[in-house]
């Protein structure tokens, strides 16, 4: 049974409106579908949407952090020069 909504749910968008490499809107998360529907989606629907479009974000997010990490160049321990073993 549908729950009762006391308050509308407002549309993600963010107006950025660009389209990632993976198909996803950059500024709200949402597939082309999604954003095409959002008006005909009832509030179970929209809090699902909602629900996809933070977990992708989320996962994005992770993404970026991980691409900075393997861009970040090492530094070497001056240590290992002290000896003239390596």
């Amino acid at each position: 049974m549908p729950q009762l909504e006391l308050f509308h749910i407002p549309s993600p968008c963010k107006g950025i409106c660009l389209n990632g490499t993976n198909g996803f809107c950059q500024g709200c998360f949402r597939s082309r579908d999604e954003r095409f529907q959002w008006m005909q989606f009832n509030d179970e629907e929209k809090r699902h949407v909602i629900k996809l479009c933070k977990s992708r974000k989320h996962r994005w997010i992770k993404k970026q952090i991980d691409i900075k990490v393997l861009q970040t160049p090492k530094e070497e321990d001056p240590t290992n020069d002290l000896f003239g073993d390596l």
